[in-house]
């Protein structure tokens, strides 16, 4: 199909070329270049001898002298495998949509009934279009996804701890401190979401070593309390072990448990710290009522045209002072647009933003690109599990973003990044 046609005549375009005659002379000879790869080679060949690595191997060979933890095998053709197997699958993205909009308690007009049912076509679309590529050779790039997901993962501790010294407390516990993070500190220490996928896909860790670091690296979305990335690190890091087969029943178990108190204790918590309603649970389970308001709303009142021509996804990088326009984020103005306010934080499910933008067009154009993207990533993670971890990132934020939508500067960052790393590892066959 169109990747495939893409990479087979790379090397034969004009762009092709030149990179190919540049970078033996140029690239390779510069000291930017030559930095990389000698911190890439000190990674990846330095990790079984790395002290954070040890350490764990310490902590579990009293439980693993005791203990024979062995994989847990799945029965092929169980309802319990085949019903992970779905809800781990691209398929779960227009499933979790139609989903969303069956718990919501809206009555919705005609017009975003078939919005719905254009969606959920446009994401089968994209699904069938990437199991439509050609087979390709998948190289493996265990050891850039292991340098990159070590960075990102050593950049976000490095700026929680940070955060959590300038904020003078623990988020999750006083709303007070919450309010004094720093955004800027806040982006940098949600790396820690894609650098433990990757980190998990690409190194050789035993199942203890996993489950440890797992736990480990879901401090600071936890201490930091924030939904979105509490949701979407559970969801990655279940991706992955599931894929490799290094956890079993117990362990998913309890995953799910942290999804329901990710998604509904932190905001019945925050609820009654800031003392804004009465029963914050009830608060919390009705958002697929609001956002689905939100969504009908958009329809009611502009129908199926562009309004903002853009102007909602270039607010998630001018309203951090980054380029000129909007001081707004992008979902303060979507309540703008709604509700009449900027003062309160409207979510319009994944494609309230894009019909907001760029009316209908940008809704299938979105919802295509979106499952595509994220079935071409799953294929070709079946070849090389260094690829799990880039499809993990896909999975858990376009998965959240069901609720949210695609509308941060940091997730805009994760999916590029994502998908290049497995563009970047195909090669068509000889």
């Amino acid at each position: 199909m169109i990747l495939s046609i893409l990479i087979r005549s790379f090397k034969s375009s004009l762009i092709g070329r030149k990179l190919i005659r540049l970078r033996p002379s140029i690239i390779k000879g510069s000291f930017t270049y030559r930095a990389l790869i000698l911190i890439y080679k000190t990674l990846s060949d330095s990790y079984d001898r790395s002290f954070i690595v040890r350490l764990l191997r310490k902590l579990c060979y009293p439980i693993e002298s005791k203990v024979t933890l062995q994989k847990f095998q799945f029965k092929e053709g169980s309802l319990l495998k085949r019903a992970l197997d779905i809800f781990l699958s691209p398929f779960i993205l227009p499933i979790g949509f139609l989903f969303f909009f069956m718990v919501s308690l809206v009555r919705v007009c005609e017009g975003t009934v078939l919005l719905l049912l254009l969606t959920v076509i446009s994401m089968l679309l994209g699904i069938a279009l990437a199991r439509a590529e050609e087979e390709m050779e998948v190289i493996d790039p265990r050891g850039f996804v292991l340098f990159l997901g070590a960075s990102m993962f050593l950049i976000g501790y490095a700026a929680f701890i940070v955060q959590i010294a300038n904020a003078g407390g623990i988020p999750l516990l006083d709303e007070q401190v919450r309010r004094k993070l720093s955004a800027e500190l806040n982006y940098l220490s949600w790396t820690t979401v894609p650098g433990a996928a990757f980190i998990l896909s690409s190194s050789k860790v035993r199942r203890c070593e996993a489950i440890i670091f797992s736990i480990i690296g879901f401090i600071p979305s936890f201490l930091l309390a924030f939904r979105t990335e509490m949701i979407a690190y559970i969801l990655a890091i279940l991706t992955v072990l599931y894929n490799r087969k290094l956890i079993g029943l117990g362990f998913i178990t309890t995953a799910f448990m942290m999804l329901i108190i990710s998604f509904i204790g932190v905001g019945a918590f925050r609820s009654i710290a800031t003392g804004l309603v009465q029963n914050p649970i009830i608060s919390v389970l009705y958002r697929p009522t609001i956002t689905v308001a939100a969504l009908d709303t958009i329809v009611r009142l502009y129908g199926f045209r562009p309004v903002t021509n853009g102007y909602i996804h270039l607010a998630a990088i001018s309203s951090l002072g980054l380029i000129s326009g909007s001081r707004y984020g992008p979902r303060n103005l979507i309540g703008r647009y709604t509700l009449g306010r900027t003062d309160v934080s409207t979510t319009a499910t994944l494609i309230g933003g894009p019909l907001l933008d760029w009316g209908i067009l940008g809704v299938l154009a979105s919802s295509l690109i979106y499952s595509y993207m994220l079935a071409l990533s799953h294929r070709f993670s079946r070849g090389r599990e260094a690829l799990l971890g880039p499809y993990a990132v896909l999975y858990s934020y376009l998965v959240v973003g069901i609720e949210t939508g695609v509308l941060d500067l940091n997730v805009y960052i994760y999916l590029l990044i994502s998908i290049l790393i497995v563009i970047f590892s195909l090669r068509p066959k000889r």
